[in-house]
């Protein structure tokens, strides 16, 4: 099915906490069709902003009609061309009622389908790839948006490129699946200052806590991107040693988020406090739904200069029952020395 992409490029400040989707489209027995997007831009460092980009396309009815979006492949890239650190951003989101002409703020969203974060310390070319069916169709319409930003920090150019098909189909009742955000944060470790938080004390970790709705968790998806520096005086050392790693586990805690929601700083940031401390927080019937160790193994002479990047796709072939009020928690840690920038971007696919 054809479809049609505007591209507009704007500023956004905060790239976490926009929100979760409303209920859309139920599964459909209408042949899938596949949405291609294909997006590239290269930026140079912001004097005082982040550069940022909304592509939108048009597919059915446009945002009149309801979809059920089934799976998503493709491939990410970020190619530096100087050794200067760089990051990008990439959010899929959908519109109900009405396409808007200029949404780059994100405002006017329906909800979320996806997100990831990529990362690069170095000059060379990265890719990550991206390959997520989904147990159940997320709710969308026929009118989609790719947002991305980022680049570089303080020099040399970055090319960001996104090559992604989202395979969906029209529906034609009630989708009662949400997709909720639970993962959008980001900890800088072994400085004192960026990302959402930092810290310099090598022991100290932060938690992420996010209170759910009521229903059964089918799908935890998104991505982790944990990344050394780039040893350049503008950022903390690259780290030494044997090696450094990290530590990325979601917990499920009934009856609320307790202490980690008290731990929060006046802008709802997780406050560093030691991995052993977190993890004493934790309740005796909390449940371990993911875990994603991380690490980097220094050779003899070699440089800590990475970027430790993972997918998270996890399936509960029994849904969890979640009430309303329950907590998801997110434990960030680091292992090792110097200093690095650790993120997830993850979402949450829910069933009633």
């Amino acid at each position: 099915m054809k479809s049609y992409s505007t591209v507009f490029f704007g500023v956004v400040f905060a790239f976490t906490g926009l929100g979760i989707s409303n209920l859309q489209a139920q599964e459909s027995v209408i042949a899938p069709s596949v949405l291609h997007i294909h997006q590239s831009q290269t930026t140079a460092p912001p004097t005082t902003s982040v550069p940022t980009f909304l592509a939108t396309y048009h597919v059915l009815d446009g945002a009149k009609s309801p979809a059920n979006v089934l799976s998503l492949q493709g491939t990410l890239s970020l190619k530096n061309d100087s050794p200067n650190f760089s990051q990008v951003l990439w959010i899929l989101v959908y519109w109900q009622g009405e396409c808007p002409t200029h949404d780059i703020d994100l405002k006017k969203i329906a909800g979320f389908l996806w997100s990831d974060i990529t990362k690069n310390p170095s000059h060379s070319d990265s890719s990550f790839p991206v390959n997520l069916v989904f147990p159940r169709s997320l709710p969308a319409t026929g009118c989609i948006g790719l947002y991305y930003g980022g680049g570089t920090v303080f020099a040399g150019n970055a090319t960001m490129t996104a090559d992604l098909d989202i395979t969906y189909q029209p529906a034609n009742s009630v989708n009662p699946n949400k997709v909720v955000n639970v993962g959008g944060g980001e900890y800088c470790f072994g400085a004192d200052w960026g990302c959402q938080n930092a810290t310099v004390i090598d022991e100290e970790a932060f938690a992420l806590p996010t209170t759910l709705p009521a229903g059964h968790l089918l799908q935890i998806y998104g991505n982790i991107s944990d990344s050394s520096f780039d040893g350049t005086t503008n950022f903390g050392p690259i780290p030494t040693g044997a090696s450094w790693g990290t530590v990325n586990d979601f917990y499920l805690l009934p009856g609320g988020c307790g202490i980690f929601a008290e731990n929060l700083n006046s802008q709802g940031v997780s406050n560093p406090a030691p991995l052993s401390t977190l993890q004493s927080w934790l309740p005796k019937d909390a449940l371990h739904l993911v875990s994603v160790p991380q690490v980097d193994r220094i050779p003899a002479g070699g440089s800590g200069e990475a970027a430790l990047q993972n997918k998270i796709d996890t399936i509960f072939s029994v849904p969890v029952k979640v009430n309303a009020g329950d907590c998801m928690v997110e434990i960030f840690g680091r292992s090792g020395n110097g200093a690095t920038d650790n993120e997830t971007q993850v979402l949450a696919l829910m069933a009633p």
